[in-house]
């Protein structure tokens, strides 16, 4: 009887932890929604027209290999819409291949891009036209202006449209750096409900497999008996094959990302589970803040990053006495950055005991280790070196606001065909 109890004890954890895993799914589709590219670019371009004199504003997200036109302000037909646009073509995919404005003052006769829409852009009477990237790192999309008849696009246009790009580009953000740690929320909580799986219910069914072929042993005088536990063990095993199966998709299933793939690795759920593990350690609240999607990282600069990450925590447990920690990642088109920030003002120096940060005395080997381990970290030199052997930098910045460790890289090169 207890052995069933703890069966069902068990069977019921599984199903709230599948629970849990709906509810982070369901709660990282609410807070996208509510960061809405779509919505963002619709009102900066009806922003463009009403104050910035462009009589057409519109805006494309990147959605595979392709920009499409997706919301637009003032068009008198429908050959723009939803139009799709590969990348490198026309003006908005030299705006994505190449990550900075393109203004084009005479359309027709412009030599800097290709005419492949020069009829859907006819079908406007535009004679004019600016796009401006939005979206830190590689472009997720393109605001564009435009005009008709003579007149000419100033500057003062084009420093209004390119303040609504900044805006459309923090709202894109935002919401890709929230969806980047829903994502990591759902790849952790796969993970424990993998390994919930495979060590509590693999090992009972294993466990019952084992009693049903020792049951089978015992029972060579009562054929219809050994018949049915032979039956009972092939589906004893059917059952653990579909459990193994079930936890390999864990593993490998991961949420789909906005604006196509995902990041190369588990980097971003790795560190998530870092600083909620240090958090429940030490007490010290501790943040992670993805700004943008995760770039594509090589095993060694992701592995690189994981260690800067650890060390800087070690040092904020050994000396910051902080009241909390944030640890940042961002990137643009070339270079990565992470940062660990603290705002602790470093440890004791007269003579008070040392303490964890929520004010538990460390115990005695652990105040030893910390008296006597210089504050930049036994490990940083090491870590440096990695950085300078990638082309990076690392640096240790402390002032009477805290620390910040901060890690610079280049992103690896795009494969080549």
């Amino acid at each position: 009887m207890n052995g069933g109890g703890g069966r069902s004890e068990h069977e019921a954890e599984v199903l709230a932890a599948l629970a849990e895993l709906d509810r982070i799914e369901h709660e990282r589709t609410r807070r996208i929604a509510l960061l809405d590219s779509r919505r963002t670019l619709r009102a900066v371009a009806e922003r463009a027209r009403a104050e910035h004199g462009f009589e057409l504003g519109f805006g494309g997200l990147v959605e595979g290999r392709d920009l499409v036109l997706r919301v637009w302000s003032g068009t008198l037909h429908t050959t723009l819409h939803d139009l799709r646009i590969p990348l490198g073509l026309g003006l908005g995919g030299r705006v994505v291949a190449l990550g900075s404005a393109v203004v084009v003052r005479d359309y027709y006769r412009s030599s800097r891009i290709t005419h492949d829409f020069d009829q859907q852009v006819g079908s406007e009477a535009v004679t004019g036209m600016v796009g401006l990237p939005i979206g830190t790192g590689p472009a997720r999309g393109v605001l564009y202006g435009a005009i008709r008849g003579s007149g000419q696009i100033g500057d003062t246009a084009i420093d209004g449209l390119t303040r609504l790009a900044h805006l459309a580009t923090l709202a894109v953000d935002v919401a890709d750096g929230a969806a980047t740690l829903a994502d990591a929320a759902v790849t952790g909580e796969r993970r424990r409900i993998a390994a919930e799986l495979h060590d509590g219910v693999g090992a009972m069914l294993f466990g019952l497999g084992s009693s049903v072929r020792d049951l089978r042993a015992d029972t060579a005088q009562h054929p219809e008996l050994a018949a049915r536990l032979h039956r009972l063990e092939r589906e004893l095993g059917d059952a653990a094959a579909t459990l193994r199966a079930a936890v390999a998709r864990l593993h490998r299933d991961r949420p789909a990302h906005p604006g196509g793939a995902g990041p190369g690795d588990h980097l971003v759920a790795d560190l998530s589970e870092t600083l909620r593990t240090f958090e429940q350690r030490t007490g010290t609240p501790a943040t992670f803040v993805p700004i943008g999607t995760a770039p594509r990282l090589d095993a060694e600069r992701a592995a690189l990053l994981r260690r800067t990450v650890a060390e800087g925590l070690l040092n904020v447990e050994k000396h910051a006495r902080a009241d909390s920690v944030a640890v940042t990642l961002t990137h643009d088109r070339h270079r990565l950055d992470l940062a660990v920030i603290d705002d602790g003002p470093g440890p004791e120096s007269n003579g008070k005991p040392l303490s964890t940060p929520n004010g538990k005395p460390l115990s005695a080997p652990a105040a030893d280790r910390a008296a006597r381990t210089p504050a930049t970290g036994a490990g940083l030199p090491a870590l440096r070196a990695c950085y300078e052997r990638l082309g990076g930098s690392l640096h240790l910045h402390s002032d009477e606001d805290g620390t910040t460790l901060r890690g610079e890289l280049p992103l690896p090169l795009p494969a080549t065909s």
